[in-house]
């Protein structure tokens, strides 16, 4: 299922005024710079979801019950610049975008012009029978909020519980913040999840908007949750499999396995990293 989206000056929003805009690059993906909103800041947070996904704000608790299976969410070889000072952060304001025209006048409303490589992908999924989720995060508080113009998803963390009909796609990414010279930054992550519900025949999970990021590469943890354990041969390249084993959610015992990647966009930022498909046989 799914990831994730960021530039430069300080905006005042609604009930007040859009003074400048600011262009936005994706990577389920956040705008570049950090906004005013109310008494504080904020970035946006937009990526596709499919047509006729229910999609709520909810909290992480089945993080931490499959996480028990799984072991932490923090993949081995992370950073620690992307966990220095880690925030948590509320997910607020959520709405649907349909068209183009849509999720266009939503990011002006916050101050966020859309940039024609961002807004093709976004196109490419609108025309692919997926709408697009919208919502906005808190952004720890920063002496220069102008000055931060790169806002990357460094970690796409989520649960997805799968039935061969049905997925439940359980997001919660991580957020890294910087000045264009990197000499100040800040991590933030959502204290509960983006929920996802929706019929498919397959695994799903969004990575086309990664190529947008503006850090080197883009870790990427799913803990795939099946009734029956699947063959980590069928997962998609790049992903390996990881830890695996039973996990209790409500009554029923599932089979969990964690599948990683890492996704280093480089130079080449217009290269396509298709989204992550697996059909369990």
């Amino acid at each position: 299922m799914l990831i994730v989206i960021m530039t430069c000056a300080a905006i005042i929003l609604v009930g007040l005024m859009v003074r400048f805009s600011r262009s936005v690059h994706a990577d389920l993906k956040c705008g570049d710079a950090p906004m005013h909103f109310d008494d504080g800041l904020v970035v946006t947070w937009a990526g596709p979801a499919p047509e006729e996904a229910r999609v709520k704000v909810g909290n992480g608790g089945i993080f931490e019950r499959v996480e028990q299976v799984t072991g932490t969410g923090i993949p081995a070889g992370y950073p620690e610049k992307y966990l220095d000072n880690l925030r948590t952060s509320e997910v607020f304001n959520a709405s649907m975008a349909w068209t183009p025209d849509e999720l266009v006048r939503w990011q002006e409303r916050h101050g966020i012009e859309m940039e024609p490589e961002a807004m093709s992908v976004f196109e490419s999924y609108l025309n692919n029978g997926h709408r697009i989720f919208m919502t906005l995060v808190d952004h720890p508080s920063v002496s220069d909020p102008g000055s931060f113009v790169a806002c990357s998803l460094v970690l796409q963390r989520a649960v997805i519980v799968y039935n061969g009909r049905r997925q439940d796609l359980f997001l919660r990414s991580y957020f890294h913040s910087a000045r264009t010279d990197s000499s100040e930054y800040v991590n933030f992550v959502p204290g509960g999840s983006v929920h996802y519900s929706f019929k498919t025949d397959s695994v799903w999970f969004p990575l086309e908007l990664t190529r947008l990021i503006s850090e080197p590469a883009s870790y990427v943890e799913l803990d795939i949750v099946t009734p029956e354990e699947f063959d980590e041969d069928l997962l998609p390249a790049p992903f390996s499999a990881q830890t695996n084993g039973p996990v209790l959610l409500g009554d029923v015992k599932y089979q969990v396995r964690r599948a990683s990647a890492v996704l280093r966009v480089g130079e080449d930022q217009s290269a396509a990293i298709p989204d992550f498909r697996m059909t369990l046989s």
